[in-house]
């Protein structure tokens, strides 16, 4: 048998993932490793790059246990987008990673949203105008850390920083670059007029690169304490939303993606950049000419953890008819399709009788009425999906499968693959080792078929009516969430 091995490196929001495939793309093994967010105050989501690091080598290094070092012809990376790092000359971190969960800049996100939209900014880069983006992450350091900003010589990604690191080059590749919000999806490159706009030269931002691009292991700690050779050629690969949809097997026209796990996202793939023109949805980057035109949400399984973990588990049973309150499970802000970082979470309707199992399965069926709204919202914009994949840890759960498909009221296919963007490294790895010219003629044995469920009948009628309620408790809430916000309780 051939013997060749991929090494992917998943840089999720808690944890790393690290996964051994051979040449039929077949998982040998995974190696996870978590690492913490702190919150120092409301608003503030930050991560230690440096734990981050330590335990991507930690997993490399138990997921190389069974296997020669010399095997390992690529590492691939994918990363959690939405980061944003500040590194002096040395690329030495100045202050804690910030990740998606940061909405410290809702202020500055509301001030620059007129003249943004003004001058049509979201046309250029299919960013609608949020805390997870450049532009305002820019102005309240400008503002509020202004001698920290004056040392800061790059703004980097999580995943620049540590390629830099192990390779010595330092580039962004064009996926991860595409959510920043600073890219000009047109002419892939950093947009003048943008950064003249987020207050930031062209010299603090890295290179640019494509997915595709590779470097070499350089000697190092990182060889040292993994046991990966110097030398072994690293794919710079890109975010993990539009990689999920590769590895899902759903990256062509028509196919949609709804991946819920600790946050979600609902995307769809395109030959071309997609702009919606209300300016609600997003668009990144995959690779290989492929975008992908989308909506996330913050709220997704980190909902149902934290009602368990305030409530405690209990073995409960699916029940559409149960008594229980609706769930608005805007934990940390809210993403697409409105863009309001000030919503926060309201349990409607609460009563003394309501027991544990209804705030669990409320839980539930919140987060599928978010992801709802923005499969309207593509269906509005890229057209009726002709297939639709759901995956994710939340969406894995018997539950969570069928929730999702009685409120989306559409068949769905039920991936049971472990990790998506990790296989869509992987099959990047394909492309550059020449097995196929471009990522459409990946041959169909690396995406098996999945089980697919169909709606309940009485259930889809009752999320249809169900959720057109919600919506009225959103948008009479919805000016009340910014004016809670200036008690700083939340």
């Amino acid at each position: 048998m051939e013997t060749y091995l991929v090494l992917t490196i998943d840089i999720g929001t808690s944890s790393c993932k690290v996964c051994v495939f051979d040449a039929r793309g077949e998982i040998l093994k995974t190696s996870k490793r978590e690492y913490p967010a702190y919150s120092p105050a409301p608003g503030f989501a930050e991560q230690n790059p440096e734990e981050i690091y330590q335990a991507i080598k930690k997993a490399v290094k138990e997921a190389l246990e069974d296997f020669s070092p010399r095997e390992v012809e690529f590492v691939s990376f994918d990363t959690m987008l939405h980061s944003f790092l500040l590194v002096d000359r040395e690329e030495v971190p100045l202050y804690p990673l910030l990740n998606w969960m940061d909405t410290r800049c809702a202020d500055e996100v509301e001030r620059l949203k007129p003249l943004y939209r003004e001058r049509k900014l979201y046309f250029k880069n299919a960013a609608p105008l949020h805390t997870i983006y450049h532009i305002p992450r820019t102005w309240w350091f400008k503002k509020n850390q202004p001698h920290l900003w004056e040392k800061t010589s790059r703004v980097l990604s999580i995943k620049d920083w540590i390629l830099e690191k192990i390779t010595g080059e330092l580039f962004c590749d064009y996926s991860t670059a595409s959510a920043t919000g600073l890219l000009n999806l047109s002419s892939f490159s950093w947009d003048e007029e943008i950064l003249d706009f987020a207050g930031i030269s062209l010299d603090k931002l890295p290179p640019l690169e494509a997915p595709e691009h590779t470097a070499p292991l350089k000697e190092g700690d990182f060889t040292k304490d993994t046991g990966l050779l110097p030398g072994t050629p690293v794919i710079w690969g890109g975010g993990d939303g539009p990689f999920a949809n590769l590895g899902d097997g759903a990256f062509r026209e028509g196919e949609m993606v709804v991946t819920v796990g600790s946050s979600g996202a609902v995307r769809m793939c395109s030959p071309h950049p997609v702009f919606d023109p209300e300016e609600r949805s997003w668009c990144y980057y995959l690779a290989d000419g492929i975008w992908v035109g989308g909506g996330a949400i913050n709220n997704g399984g980190i909902v149902y953890s934290w009602i368990k973990d305030l409530v405690g588990e209990e073995d409960w049973e699916w029940d559409i008819h149960r008594q229980r309150p609706l769930f608005l499970p805007f934990l940390t802000g809210e993403r697409s399709p409105n863009w309001n970082a000030y919503a926060r979470g309201i349990l409607f309707g609460l009563s003394y009788f309501h027991e544990r199992s209804a705030l669990l399965q409320a839980a539930f069926e919140g987060v599928a009425f978010r992801i709802r709204s923005i499969y309207d919202l593509l269906q509005e914009v890229m057209g009726k999906p002709h297939r639709v994949v759901i995956s994710g840890g939340f969406a894995s759960s018997d539950k969570g499968q069928r929730v999702l498909c009685d409120v989306l009221g559409a068949p769905v296919e039920l991936s049971s693959y472990p990790s998506a963007p990790a296989k869509g490294a992987f099959l990047l790895s394909c492309k550059l080792r020449g097995k196929v010219s471009s990522l459409n003629e990946l041959p169909a044995s690396f995406f098996p078929s999945y089980p697919v469920i169909e709606p309940d009948s009485e259930a889809r009628e009752f999320y249809k009516e169900f959720y057109e309620f919600y919506q009225k408790v959103y948008w009479k809430n919805q000016e009340l969430f910014q004016e809670f916000s200036r008690f700083r309780l939340a």
